[in-house]
């Protein structure tokens, strides 16, 4: 139960004997991207065009819940390699939380001046980005005090942290379409859980993730990282099979009014079961091609600006009507959805990847 914490001498877990990039946090980056895209498209909402409670049904019931560890991933990639610097607020400000802003700023700004009768720049500013950009910037915020928190924490708090938060989460998430039932206990417990589930990604799964890399680094016997990621794999499985059967009865008892909600609080397990999986097993690799690590680490940078065009453009929309043109039948609406977001992902890198040529623009991006 000694004390995970972090001196000049001592480097972070997460970069701790890498002198060459580390292609797992590459790798959950693409993966929650593409997670991101396929909440966005038909893939979502299959279930409506397949037999009730058929194979395709349940498996494109999971599909749902399981893709909303997108936004949760990328708090976590960013816990695992941020939460253990040492930094001033005023750097923290200046090389994080500015470039948000300038990002935001651009956005409300591009909003404003193309979109007719859009709401004022302020407005625009303050509520009408994306909800993933005013987390963040809250994320940042809380950075230095977050960076406290996990400095001071045992194997032990690690671990009750860890329980804490699956099961406030889990059952916040359970009691969610029951009618008559209003759980309030969790919702007094914001950094393990919140109603909305996602109001606490920016929270939970950044400290999340360094607890899972403090213990891959730290623990020296292979068969009980094993056992960790067993017991992931479990809490996953069971946890889609939870929310499926969740998302199934609210869509016929109350008519799908409560799905956003019991999706978003199946996400725990998958997220953490994801980063520990990937991060196990690629935190030590490298790609022998300097080409495709290259390749690789582009792809992962550009993440950024992929969402960015992702959730304020209609893009995807125009990418998925040409995609299905092609396919208008025999394909059917889920092979054209994944046919479009690998188009999609291709067109959004090749674009940001340009943009990124620009030495202000690849500042922000």
């Amino acid at each position: 139960n000694h004390i995970m914490t972090n001196t000049a001498k001592t480097p972070h877990p997460a970069t701790a004997g890498h002198s060459e990039r580390n292609i797992s946090f590459d790798l959950i980056r693409i993966l929650a991207i593409f997670l991101v895209m396929y909440n966005h498209r038909e893939t979502y909402i299959f279930y409506h065009h397949v037999p009730h409670m058929g194979l395709r049904y349940i498996l494109s019931m999971c599909g749902a819940a399981f893709c909303k560890c997108g936004p949760p991933l990328f708090f976590m990639v960013s816990g695992a390699l941020i939460l253990h610097k040492k930094e001033s607020f005023r750097r923290i400000f200046r090389h994080r939380i500015l470039r948000i802003l300038i990002v935001m700023v651009i956005l409300s700004i591009l909003i404003v001046t193309l979109i007719p009768d859009s709401d004022s720049f302020l407005k625009t500013f303050f509520s009408g980005l994306n909800w993933y950009l005013y987390a963040y910037i809250g994320y940042l915020l809380m950075l230095p005090f977050l960076r406290i928190l996990v400095n001071h924490m045992t194997r032990k708090d690690m671990q009750l942290f860890f329980i804490l938060t699956a099961i406030a989460y889990s059952v916040s998430g359970i009691l969610i379409p029951f009618r008559g039932v209003e759980e309030a206990f969790t919702g007094f417990l914001p950094i393990f859980s919140s109603p909305f589930g996602s109001s606490c990604w920016n929270l939970a799964f950044p400290v999340l993730a360094y607890c899972l890399v403090s213990f891959s680094k730290h623990e020296e016997n292979p068969a009980r990282k094993k056992r960790i990621l067993l017991i992931l794999l479990i809490g996953t499985i069971a946890s889609l099979v939870i929310a499926m059967l969740l998302m199934n009865y609210d869509l016929t008892t109350n008519h799908g009014k409560h799905m956003e909600l019991i999706a978003q609080h199946a996400v725990l397990f998958p997220c953490c079961f994801i980063f520990y999986g990937l991060y196990e097993g690629f935190s030590e690799k490298s790609i022998r091609l300097p080409f495709s690590g290259k390749v690789l680490a582009e792809f992962s940078a550009a993440t950024f600006g992929m969402f960015l065009i992702e959730t304020h453009t209609e893009f995807s929309e125009q990418i998925f009507d040409f995609v299905a043109s092609w396919f208008p039948h025999s394909a059917g609406p889920y092979l054209c959805s994944l046919l479009s977001i690998v188009l999609q992902l291709l067109l959004y890198f090749l674009a940001i990847f340009a943009l990124r040529k620009i030495p202000p623009i690849r500042k922000i991006l």
